[in-house]
């Protein structure tokens, strides 16, 4: 959880909502927070953020609880994260968090005329300017904080007709696995490629979302010689660190030497170990 000191200190009970981007492109995926701040233990109660027009909004995980300190007073603090990806360009409205519920007797009484513990909290509307993708932006079009692809594991031999494993992990800072592209190996000639599903391991790391990719490839070769192996590389846009950049594994252009199929162990067929066999055989003459 943030450390950052709420403005609203001091209430009973009130909520806060930030974005991890006040100024993110259209299609980038934002890390939206709401918390609600509750000076007394809550017995039930509804957390809602409405959608924004002209962005989605996705719950991501469940509730974080933790105590909070601030200005002397304790508070409990319900933390909800969600996905926020912007749809177009321009102001963006993002309506006010709300929280209706029931806190424990005692305190709430009082404070709320002895209504049994009512408790309502509402957070400030929030607005964000989202800017347009560039024009020069590499399609397709992927906003990011940043991007590290490598090999997780390389061939140690290729055999003609034989399978060999390459496995390929993509590391995405601020996407989820729904916006990231296929991870393709480049086309190898003399080599058949056959491609596992894609495993995706999705967290919410720093207020925002990220993923990591991994996908085993099949290699084949189908001819003895020499096989390119090409890199992978996958353009991104820095949503930060500036204009188009590229993500591509450490040593990812090779040549390796592909190896002739192993010569089959045959053994030698019924008819010729029967054979064999009945060439050892002595045939003593009879007494009689």
């Amino acid at each position: 959880p943030s450390a950052r000191v709420p403005a609203r200190a001091g209430p009973a009970a009130f909520m806060e909502s930030e974005a991890d981007e006040e100024t993110p492109y259209v299609q980038q995926a934002v890390g939206w927070v709401v918390r609600l701040y509750s000076a007394a233990p809550l017995v039930s109660g509804q957390l809602d953020q409405v959608a924004p027009e002209g962005g989605s909004l996705q719950r991501v995980g469940d509730d974080a609880q933790f105590v909070r300190e601030i200005a002397g007073r304790r508070y409990s603090v319900v933390e909800r994260r969600f996905l926020l990806i912007p749809e177009r360009s321009g102001a963006l409205t993002v309506p006010p968090a709300t929280f209706e519920g029931r806190g424990t007797g005692g305190f709430f009484d009082d404070l709320f005329g002895n209504r049994g513990g009512e408790l309502r909290a509402q957070a400030a509307p929030r607005f964000l300017q989202v800017r347009p993708a560039p024009a020069n932006a590499p399609q397709p079009w992927l906003p990011l904080h940043d991007l590290q692809l490598r090999y997780q594991s390389t061939p140690q031999e290729l055999r003609t007709g034989s399978a060999a494993t390459l496995t390929v992990e993509a590391v995405a800072d601020g996407a989820t696995a729904a916006q990231m592209p296929e991870l393709q190996l480049p086309a190898i000639d003399g080599v058949q490629v056959f491609p596992d599903p894609v495993q995706a391991d999705e967290r919410f790391v720093d207020g925002r979302p990220r993923v990591k990719l991994t996908r085993r490839f099949s290699l084949v070769p189908s001819r003895a010689g020499q096989a390119r192996l090409g890199g992978m590389r996958l353009q991104w846009w820095g949503v930060r660190a500036g204009p188009v950049r590229s993500a591509s594994p450490p040593n990812s252009v090779s040549r390796s030497a592909v190896a002739p199929a192993k010569p089959p162990i045959t053994e030698p067929s019924p008819t010729r170990r029967t054979f064999f066999a009945l060439a050892l055989i002595t045939v003593w003459p009879s007494d009689t």
